[in-house]
């Protein structure tokens, strides 16, 4: 379960974090703080770089990562071996607005929004998500992590 307010999960990353990346993700499917947008975690499979959340999202899940980007407040979905996406986070201000800059920092956990991430998992919504979207320009997330 995530921390309900923001700045809690901002500042448990600070005291959890690996010290090799700038940014980090909260794997949805375990809780693991996992690097994110960089190469210090890579590894070579296949005969291919794949970066530090396809890793982990392989040995946790399986087939598609669910992460909560610390960065920007974003939900990235990442099926292994495609293109990945942004989504939105499930974190909101007291407007009910969404993450918009790092200003932004008093925002809590929407229940509304965290069961419907929830939901798309369970009821398998999230790949065919992706698929439709994997043409669009923003969002798009190659193999490594990063948006393209």
């Amino acid at each position: 379960r995530q921390p309900v307010q923001w700045q809690e999960a901002v500042v448990s990353t600070q005291s959890t974090g690996n010290g090799k990346s700038r940014f980090l993700a909260v794997c949805l499917v375990c809780g693991d703080m996992v690097c994110f947008q960089s190469y210090c975690c890579s590894e070579d499979v296949n005969g291919g770089s794949i970066g530090p959340c396809n890793v982990h999202a392989n040995r946790c899940s399986g087939s598609l990562g669910v992460f909560l980007t610390l960065e920007k407040c974003q939900v990235l979905f990442l099926p292994l071996g495609t293109q990945g996406m942004h989504y939105l986070g499930p974190y909101v201000d007291k407007y009910g607005e969404s993450f918009k800059s790092s200003r932004n920092k008093a925002m809590t956990l929407s229940d509304k929004l965290y069961k419907k991430i929830e939901q798309m998992w369970v009821k398998h919504e999230i790949r065919p998500l992706v698929s439709r979207n994997s043409d669009s320009e923003y969002g798009r997330i190659d193999n490594n992590g990063r948006q393209n």
